[in-house]
């Protein structure tokens, strides 16, 4: 006898975590930056002195995801994301009395750890519990909370930092998230269904007692095999593509036309960037991940090869748009890759992996490419090694998959 529920407590789930990546998201990615002028003057350093503190934040998770992955699926889960949301949010607030660019450093190592520990990496293993045939359209929609946020947070940084000055900023931002995601966490998420006594919803129906299927494969028994080698590299050419982007089209738009083209460029593929997850969800629900990794990539492809031609308003709008869909693959087809390819406690491991990988590129990005503009005098051969690296994200992440079905059914 299958039980009916009228509301899924999946969507709560979905509407928490969304919530979580709008408030603590853009905290170390989307407004980090806008903290960098103020700082550089007060402690009297250089602008590259302070980016290695992002460096920093990044690389932490490099080693934190793959360990914290594992802690997450062996017990008391609620507990240890509300405690990484807490000493996420009392880090960044920390910021506000480091006295030099040292401490701040210092900081840092929380700050990153709190950013890899308590975002993508349980909110990815909270909606794989939770969802089996709407997995698409769940991470779609959790993660257009971290577009908003990053529109909202963007405005009230860039003043409070005007008005009350970088110390202070960092205390409220800090502040806001030990008050807002902290006890969303701690009281409302449930690991899975298990917990309410219920198991996922297969055909948009919420039932009990029913199996699931799984795909029989281990992280263990995927070490060195070439679908595993391909899915790593294929996260680390992902988020070296975004990060190279996102970090270096604002200058390279600003040099080619002037400060307000590269906002209305940055606006134009932060909104095709959340137009894209909500379609990108239903597509791949649809559709499957092929298709979904496809056309993410080559959307990225095409926007650096259109970016060669900037100097066209017209092709820079359109390049614009295509990277803002083309960006959905970061949040939006990695977890669906995993979730197609390990089931359970052998998701989270497989995903703290490639988060490693994602961590890995995000780090490198933005300075691969300002190098390469440096040495060349310009940025046209990074956008077109970029483009190199998008295709080969989807050939390696496609072929991956494919390879992977096959090991699994021998």
């Amino acid at each position: 006898m299958y039980k009916r529920t009228n509301f899924y407590y999946g969507w709560w789930i979905v509407i928490i975590c969304a919530v979580v990546l709008a408030v603590a998201g853009p905290a170390s990615i989307t407004v980090a930056n806008l903290y960098q002028e103020p700082i550089v003057a007060e402690f009297g350093i250089t602008k590259s002195i302070y980016a290695i503190a992002n460096t920093i934040v990044l690389g932490v998770g490099i080693i934190s995801a793959p360990i914290m992955s594992r802690k997450y699926v062996e017990g008391r889960f609620t507990r240890l994301f509300a405690l990484s949301l807490l000493i996420y949010g009392v880090a960044y607030a920390s910021y506000s009395i480091t006295p030099n660019i040292y401490i701040y450093y210092f900081i840092s190592l929380f700050v990153g750890f709190g950013f890899s520990a308590s975002l993508a990496l349980p909110i990815s293993i909270l909606l794989n519990n939770w969802f089996t045939d709407k997995i698409g359209l769940a991470i779609s929609l959790t993660y257009t909370g971290s577009g908003f946020g990053g529109v909202i947070f963007s405005q009230l940084v860039n003043w409070s930092i005007s008005e009350f000055g970088w110390r202070m900023t960092y205390l409220l931002y800090g502040g806001l998230i030990l008050l807002i995601c902290v006890p969303l966490v701690y009281f409302f998420v449930k690991l899975d269904p298990a917990e309410l006594g219920l198991e996922r919803p297969k055909n948009n129906k919420v039932i009990q007692n029913q199996g699931e299927e799984h795909n029989g494969l281990t992280v263990s028994s995927s070490m060195g095999k070439p679908f595993f080698i391909m899915l790593l590299i294929g996260s680390v050419l992902l988020t070296l593509s975004l990060n190279g982007a996102f970090g270096q089209f604002p200058p390279y738009i600003q040099g080619v036309h002037d400060s307000q083209t590269a906002a209305l460029v940055i606006s134009t593929y932060s909104l095709a960037g959340v137009v894209g997850k909500l379609i990108l969800g239903a597509l791949n629900d649809k559709f499957g991940i092929v298709f979904s990794t496809s056309v993410t990539t080559l959307f990225m492809t095409l926007s650096f090869i259109l970016m060669l031609s900037a100097e066209n308003y017209y092709l820079m709008l359109v390049g614009a748009v295509f990277f803002g869909f083309g960006s959905a693959a970061g949040s939006i087809v990695t977890p669906l890759l995993v979730s197609a390819m390990y089931s359970g406690a052998e998701y989270a491991k497989a995903y703290g992996l490639v988060a490693s990988g994602n961590n890995l590129g995000l780090m490198i990005g933005s300075l691969f490419v300002a190098t390469i503009a440096d040495l060349t005098g310009s940025y046209k051969y990074a956008w077109g090694i970029l483009a190199v690296t998008s295709a080969l994200t989807g050939v390696f992440w496609v072929g991956s998959y494919i390879s992977s079905r096959k090991e699994s059914k021998k």
